[in-house]
């Protein structure tokens, strides 16, 4: 790793993951929706609460990156 980012460096985008367990399938988290806003991962989860039947619902930020030097770089 280096001072400067590989030539070609793109920044990452982020990504608002809803989440949530399935107590049918143990240790398994599974993905409601993926959205490019927090305020629009936001409103499902809330949406999905209100509806019932979800358990621990959470709200995962990924960073997105197009080459894995990309991605090596930001570590």
């Amino acid at each position: 790793m280096g001072d400067q980012p590989p030539e070609g460096y793109v920044e990452p985008i982020s990504v608002w993951l809803v989440e949530f367990l399935d107590s049918r399938q143990p240790g398994g988290r599974f993905q409601a929706g993926a959205f490019t806003t927090e305020e629009e991962a936001q409103r499902l989860l809330d949406a999905l609460e209100q509806a019932g039947g979800y358990e621990e619902l959470c709200i995962n930020v990924v960073p997105v990156h197009a080459r894995l030097e990309d991605w090596d770089w930001d570590r």
